[in-house]
């Protein structure tokens, strides 16, 4: 329990945020109304993605960018991958107007009533800044859990990287479909 009597679970799982890229001029441009549009329709595409994973959720949504909890590696990175492949398709169609930004990250945190908190989560956070337009970025501990599995997906070692406020580098691996 917490000092304030709440109890405190841990979990372990995979951790996506995303990130709208271009969302702020965006909204300065066509205003609140449109944006709140684009913010719907991400969540529609999301809840989609994550449909047939048993143990997923948004936890939280973050102004234009989502933290998601999805409780296998497997899992989360179908999710991830299906997730970006959508919104790219709504892209490429029109549909949608904006590029997303993903990072995601396997390892442990607390659960604290329907907040998730602790350093799995900052490195998530911080591998998601790393993404570009259009981009998958993971962690070489999600990409650990699959030990020799085959993954269905293209991937590109981006290398041991620095993230703030984590000691050790983060090795990031960018996926493709």
């Amino acid at each position: 329990m917490t000092q304030a009597g709440e109890n405190v679970e841990e979990c372990t799982g995979a951790i996506l945020f995303t990130d709208l890229v271009g969302f702020t001029a965006y909204t300065s441009s066509l205003g609140d109304l449109e944006a709140l549009r684009v913010l719907d329709r991400q969540r529609e595409i999301v809840d989609g993605a994550l449909g047939d994973a048993g143990d997923a959720r948004v936890v939280k949504e973050l102004g234009d960018g989502l933290m998601i909890w999805i409780g296998s590696a497997a899992e989360g990175l179908r999710c991830a991958m299906e997730l970006m492949l959508a919104i790219e398709n709504e892209r490429t169609a029109g549909e949608f107007p904006l590029a997303v930004r993903m990072g995601m990250h396997y390892g442990s945190a607390l659960v604290r009533g329907d907040d998730l908190v602790g350093q799995s989560i900052n490195i998530a956070s911080r591998v998601a800044d790393l993404a570009g337009p259009g981009e998958l970025l993971v962690s070489g501990d999600l990409i650990g859990e699959f030990s020799g599995q085959l993954i269905d997906f293209e991937m590109h070692s981006v290398g041991p990287v620095r993230v703030k406020g984590v000691i050790d580098p983060i090795w990031i691996n960018r996926l493709s479909a």
